[in-house]
């Protein structure tokens, strides 16, 4: 997706959030961030921002080297946090993030629906396949 396809991008000191023209918000942690509650605080209110204050469907890539403490993992899987997500879909290439995240759907039990994938493809598939049953 070129980005003519985007309808605004916000950056981040640690993420770059992008709003897609079909409503899917696409969010890329930066190679190398350490993400702490507050830096996943500032995505979820970037998501409120971008979606005007709907839920949307979230696309969420990790960039290399990059790690979330154990306080912002509980936060993202609260009420909160997930207010303008309709469902979160990782797109994840490397191992330890792949574990990462499994161990948080399995533990924190987010409140909307959560998977994990190999690629950016499958990810929308899935969540145009929840969208279309929610509508």
């Amino acid at each position: 997706m070129n980005e003519k396809q985007y309808t605004e991008i916000i950056e981040l000191s640690h993420s770059i959030v992008k709003l897609r023209n079909d409503g899917i918000i696409e969010l890329y942690t930066k190679e190398d961030a350490h993400l702490s509650e507050e830096d996943v605080r500032e995505n979820a209110e970037t998501f409120g921002i971008l979606s005007k204050g709907k839920k949307v469907p979230i696309l969420i890539f990790g960039g290399e080297f990059s790690n979330i403490s154990k306080e912002a993992r509980d936060f993202m899987a609260t009420e909160e946090s997930l207010k303008y997500s309709l469902c979160e879909a990782f797109v994840l290439e490397f191992l330890p993030h792949k574990i990462l995240i499994s161990f948080y759907i399995k533990f924190n039990k987010p409140l909307v629906p959560t998977k994990v994938f190999k690629s950016k493809e499958k990810a929308i598939e899935w969540i145009k396949e929840l969208v279309s049953e929610i509508e």
